[in-house]
């Protein structure tokens, strides 16, 4: 098995926790990697919601010092410092973290104000020893945005996500 990256965008709503909400350009896709790294390290990456801010291109994370659940991703040019008002704000809340035995299911509500939503993201034991299995799904409404950019910005997200993860991998192989 080659290690690699499966993306799908999806017009019709797959949605299997909370669909999305608000005005603006409903955006789902589905992004499958498998990666070189054991499935409590790739979990553990996934969930250290500042670390984002590692290897999500310009991004910047803050968590809630009183909730580790609540955080805030600011994506864009400035987003961490000078330029913040010129970034997008998604605030977001796991409402579930569930990791047991080399399977993890993370749900993530997306709160808002730029886009409300859901994001489900799932470890698994890859086919090959040593390797996990992701599959990160969002299904979201993005405000501001016409609907008729919902199908490009799922296509030009899918393939963000799945670089992302492939600099998610190799950050945590340096940790770990």
């Amino acid at each position: 098995m080659v290690l690699g990256v499966r993306q799908t965008v999806t017009t019709t709503d797959p949605d299997r926790t909370t669909p999305p909400s608000g005005k603006g350009a409903r955006v789902v896709f589905d992004v499958h990697r498998d990666v070189a790294l054991e499935p409590d390290v790739a979990w553990e990456a996934l969930i250290d919601w500042a670390a984002h801010s590692d290897w999500v291109p310009l991004t910047h994370v803050d968590v809630d010092p009183a909730n580790p659940n609540v955080f805030t991703a600011w994506s864009g040019p400035g987003a961490s410092g000078w330029g913040r008002r010129l970034a997008l704000e998604d605030r977001m809340e796991a409402v579930v973290v569930d990791y047991k035995g080399g399977h993890g299911r993370c749900v993530v509500h997306k709160l808002g104000p730029s886009l409300k939503g859901v994001a489900e993201l799932t470890v698994s034991p890859g086919e090959v020893a040593g390797t996990t299995s992701i599959h990160w799904h969002e299904n979201v409404t993005v405000r501001r945005l016409p609907r008729f950019a919902s199908s490009l910005t799922g296509t030009i997200s899918s393939a963000l996500f799945g670089w992302a993860l492939g600099r998610m991998e190799k950050c945590a192989r340096t940790q770990h």
